[in-house]
């Protein structure tokens, strides 16, 4: 992965969603803690990939309007950088809320007017309810590929009995 980027709200500032809480910071992808981790941590990790002619963003931790601006911000760049598109990897989001449904919707915004798109891989249960309970998860799907029309053959149909 090339691009790494780590966010964490303001000391003293927290979702009203949300009980106050710390972080558990220092803990990479793999590793288990040593003491209790906390029910919610507020960081979100994001790594960026070239795949061909798209972008691939992978998503860890918690997206809330804490650090929703933050993925916002990196996923702007991806389309930026991408020649056809983004594809943003959900798997490994552990809270999601329309804070991180907004900035999902901008970037799709953005991709369309830019002749882009913006599809959603492997969404975590969380990010699925959402996008389910909302309705848009329809909206971030993979295109179909096109059926390629062989040149100089007809296709004939399957008969039916």
């Amino acid at each position: 992965m090339h691009a790494r980027e780590v966010s964490t709200p303001e000391p003293g500032h927290h979702s009203p969603y949300r009980p106050p809480h710390e972080a558990v910071r220092g803990i990479s992808a793999g590793q288990t803690p040593s003491h209790p981790s906390p029910a919610f941590s507020t960081t979100l990790i994001t790594d960026s990939y070239q795949e061909g002619p798209r972008k691939v963003v992978v998503v860890r931790g918690e997206v809330d309007y804490e650090t929703a601006p933050a993925l916002s911000a990196v996923l702007h760049e991806a389309l930026r950088a991408s020649t056809e598109g983004v594809d943003v990897d959900l798997s490994g989001v552990a809270f999601w809320d329309c804070s991180g449904l907004n900035a999902l919707l901008r970037l799709r915004r953005e991709a369309l007017a830019h002749g882009k798109t913006a599809t959603v891989r492997s969404p975590s249960r969380m990010v699925r309810r959402v996008l389910t309970l909302t309705g848009t998860s329809r909206l971030f799907l993979p295109l179909r590929p096109r059926l390629r029309v062989t040149e100089g053959r007809s296709v004939t149909p399957p008969s039916r009995p």
